[in-house]
């Protein structure tokens, strides 16, 4: 074979290995010779169906694209393209329709440049035109998400130019769609914010890796706005960086409700300053700080006198005025970087950080700044329609370091504020050891009380009370602890204790069964069965709700006569609610039980007061006997008790009767019945009855002591 032979041999192969088919066009003729005839039975063509002629050929392609390509023919044909290139669709026989692509030119001309000879290839790329709808329809789709996305999109190129901007940003920039494309964020809008996420899209550039970030904006309306922004890399075919894309999604509702959010936790919602929880982290940041700095700080509980009071009597509504002005008020007196918090109900806290090294001068520095406190509060406050006066307790206490636990800490500024109400109220003190150990002291009190009861160490002690005459007619039944580690422990050591804890209830419950037992004993003993016993009242008890129902139960538990049984109450116990005192005093009176005022002249009683009361006995405090013979003063108030019960039907018993002077003075202003050390001491029930043989018969001698 001869060697052009072999050539042209081998192009062939090498066309059909290409899936090109080759063809010729006689310009001259029209008539067209397809080498191989592929594309004619890839459509599915026989060889009878080939066609030998373009009229033939243009019969099988789409008529849209049939002016494609003779307008690309002429082109070339007229030296406007040096080669002919056009894509068409064929039908094939089954009807459906394939995507073909010609390449050629004009290989012979003659001596007018006439073409006479075409040559070319035909192959399929129906594959690649699919793709390119699919493509198309991506992009269409695409476009439209992004054309009509809520989120802000932005392209950036290399130089973090913008190179696309989607409506949602460019509705949102004052300057448009014009002052975006073309510029850098540090160009425009400009500002730290955005050279700052200039920045960001530069790193996504360098290393290729997604971004994140938080940038605030101000748009057209001139209304703030921040927008959550993930920074993505677009990469070419070839892996390599030609873009960054934005996509930013407003955040402004969910950063207002994350700071909603963060209020409720750590801010009080009345007064809008911090709760205890952010109180708590920022002492902890005072307590490494002050490590740090070896600087003192101070930790400061204010606590409002009578806040229940005013609370009650003038409502909540107006309670809650006056905490938010002591707010805005303490807020107005601390440096800036100190902290003012409320702890809840009518307690503030304030840390005061950076003081003085040396204690002495930190705790002259918070003695100042406390007195400006106590002068700031004790300003009036005006209430809606009302004026009041309200004033403060502050507890101090000073540290340094972090050696002491923040539970500690509030602990002793809670001691210190204590012991400012104990001193009366509208005052400033600072904790000290001494007043740790009182509190310690206290609570070993406390927990040690509460085993009192269940064994048995509580006493009765029995004091007499004596008529005229110097007969024994009853007794004041007394309180006393017989404490293991203390001994004998007076009533005032721990009835305040008893009183605050509500123990009391069930101490009160239990000294009353306890002597209604004796007087059942005392019924049977002759020179006993009359006496009658005067049992004290607590507050705690007398308010409970339950008090005349357990009263009434123990009466008819022990069967003993109600009548050998006097209450003693104070003044300020029944005229904390009249109504409801005497509602009480009435129910048990009608079962006989007897009233006493214990302590009269020390309250406030008025004489309208007094006859509204169902009393039996007003009992003359001591403090007006202990010097009545030098006291003039103390000798017209005993006048005026004893003249006022008499009025009003009333025995008076004198208390703390030591001498017969006294004792023959009250004879002479009409007191008849006494009690005190000239008669005898409290004492055990069996030293009592004792007392009571002794003392059987009529006689000026005192008790044996």
């Amino acid at each position: 074979m001869a060697e052009k032979d072999i050539n042209k041999e081998r192009l062939e192969l090498a066309l059909e290995a290409a899936g090109l088919d080759l063809w010729e066009n006689d310009l001259l003729t029209g008539e067209v010779i397809c080498k191989s005839n592929k594309i004619f039975f890839e459509l599915g063509y026989s060889e009878e169906d080939i066609a030998s002629n373009m009229d033939s050929i243009f019969a099988i392609v789409h008529h849209d694209d049939i002016p494609l390509i003779k307008a690309a023919i002429y082109d070339h044909l007229t030296g406007v393209t040096a080669q002919y290139r056009s894509e068409f669709r064929a039908r094939a026989k089954c009807g459906t329709w394939v995507w073909y692509a010609n390449y050629g030119k004009i290989m012979d001309r003659d001596k007018n440049s006439q073409g006479q000879r075409f040559i070319g290839v035909t192959f399929n790329i129906d594959d690649r035109k699919r793709q390119e709808v699919l493509l198309a329809a991506r992009e269409t789709e695409w476009r439209t998400l992004v054309e009509n996305s809520p989120n802000t999109i932005v392209r950036y190129d290399s130089d973090c130019r913008r190179i696309y901007a989607n409506p949602a940003i460019c509705a949102v920039s004052a300057g448009g769609k014009a002052a975006l494309l073309g510029r850098k964020p540090s160009e425009y809008p400009g500002g730290e914010n955005f050279t700052a996420y200039e920045k960001k899209i530069r790193k996504v550039f360098a290393t290729g890796d997604d971004a994140e970030f938080e940038l605030n904006s101000t748009g057209k309306n001139g209304k703030e706005f921040c927008s959550h922004i993930r920074l993505t890399a677009e990469r070419d075919l070839h892996g390599e960086i030609v873009s960054v894309m934005g996509v930013g999604h407003d955040i402004t509702e969910l950063n207002s409700q994350r700071l909603k959010i963060r209020e409720i936790a750590f801010y009080d919602p009345l007064t809008g300053l911090p709760n205890r929880r952010l109180l708590v982290d920022r002492l902890q940041h005072a307590l490494a700080s002050s490590a740090r700095n070896g600087l003192q700080s101070a930790l400061i509980i204010i606590d409002l006198d009578n806040f229940k009071t005013l609370n009650d009597t003038l409502g909540h509504d107006i309670g809650d005025l006056l905490l938010q002005q002591v707010a805005q008020r303490l807020t107005a007196c601390v440096r800036q970087g100190d902290t003012v918090a409320r702890m809840g109900g009518d307690e503030f806290v304030i840390i005061l950080e950076n003081l003085s090294d040396k204690t002495q001068e930190a705790a002259f520095q918070v003695e100042t700044f406390g007195e400006k406190i106590l002068a700031t509060l004790n300003q009036p406050y005006q209430l809606a329609n009302h004026s009041r006066h309200s004033t403060p307790s502050i507890g101090v206490v000073i540290f340094s370091g972090n050696q002491i636990s923040i539970e500690e800490l509030m602990k002793r500024a809670d001691i210190a504020m204590y012991s400012a109400k104990k001193s009366g109220r509208n005052a400033i003190r600072f904790f000290d050891l001494d007043m740790q150990a009182a509190v310690e002291n206290r609570s070993s009190l406390e927990e040690s009380m509460k085993q009192a009861l269940p064994q048995q160490q509580f006493v009765l002690f029995y004091q007499a009370q004596v008529d005229n005459a110097g007969v024994i007619v009853g007794a004041e039944v007394l309180l006393r602890w017989q404490r293991p580690t203390h001994g004998m422990t007076l009533p005032e050591a721990f009835i305040p204790v008893a009183e605050e804890t509500g123990l009391i209830v069930a101490i009160g419950l239990w000294v009353l069964e306890s002597v209604c037992h004796q007087l059942k004993v005392w019924e049977h003993e002759p020179g006993k069965e009359l006496l009658h016993v005067a049992v004290n009242v607590s507050a705690r008890q007398f308010q409970q709700t339950n008090f005349v129902e357990q009263i009434i139960d123990v009466l008819e538990a022990t069967e003993v006569n109600p009548a050998r049984i006097t209450l003693e109450l104070t003044e300020s116990m029944v005229l904390a609610n009249i109504p409801e005192a005497i509602s009480k005093m009435q129910v048990l009176k009608q079962k006989g039980i007897k009233f006493a005022m214990d302590d009269f002249g020390t309250g406030h009683s008025s004489l309208s007061s007094l006859q509204k009361l169902p009393l039996d006995q007003l009992k003359i405090d001591q403090s007006f006997i202990h010097d009545i013979a030098e006291n003039h003063d103390g000798v017209v108030i005993v006048q005026t008790i004893i003249a006022m019960a008499n009025k009003l039907g009333m025995e008076v018993i004198a208390e703390g009767v030591e001498t017969k002077a006294q004792k023959d003075f009250l004879i002479q202003q009409h007191c008849l019945n006494f009690q005190g050390y000239l008669f005898g001491k409290p004492m055990p029930v069996n030293e009592f009855e004792q007392a009571l043989e002794y003392w059987a018969t009529p006689s000026d001698e005192s008790l044996p002591v």
